[in-house]
Formats: C-alpha cells, sequence, structure tokens
C-alpha cells in the first residue's frame, strides 16, 4: 500500500458511504470506488490529478499529488470544501 490509496467513510444524509483510492504510483493508474463499484478510472501524468462527484447534492473531490520527485502518491478528500481524514495511511 502507497501512501496514494486511502479509503474514506462518510455520513451524507445519515447514510454511510465508503470511498476507496488505489494508486499504483509505477503506472500511474487511479481507481476511485463508491461503495465497492469502480466509479472512475484515470491516470496520473507529471502532474496532480483532481476527481469530483456529486453524492445525493454534495460535492466530493478526491485529489492525487505526486510525491517524492515523482516516485510516489498521495490522496486526499474533500466533502463539500472539507478536509475529511482518511480511515488508513
Amino acid at each position: 500500500m502507497s501512501e496514494g490509496d486511502n479509503a474514506w467513510r462518510i455520513d451524507v444524509g445519515g447514510v454511510e458511504h465508503d470511498v476507496d483510492v488505489d494508486v499504483t504510483a509505477m503506472t500511474g493508474k487511479i481507481v476511485v470506488r463508491l461503495d465497492g463499484e469502480v466509479l472512475e478510472e484515470d491516470r496520473i501524468w507529471f502532474s496532480d490529478k483532481e476527481i469530483r462527484f456529486a453524492l445525493e447534492g454534495h460535492e466530493v473531490q478526491v485529489d492525487v499529488d505526486l510525491a517524492h520527485a515523482g516516485f510516489s502518491t498521495r490522496s486526499s478528500l474533500r466533502l463539500d470544501g472539507r478536509h475529511v481524514e482518511p480511515l488508513r495511511r
């Protein structure tokens, strides 16, 4: 597991949702899952990646940043602009 791999449990309207981010630093592949289903697959190329989606009327933003001269990644999640702490690191 890299620093880019993270999981969050967020409560939206009284319902808990799980958001998982898996990042492969060697290939740049990013997979974002919402409640276990793939929401988006993308790649990170030489710059940071921002993935946004709506969840029950709320905006969710996942940021994947290059770290350590591009040899690793970090990810973070914001719900309606507020930082959400991950479950694991």
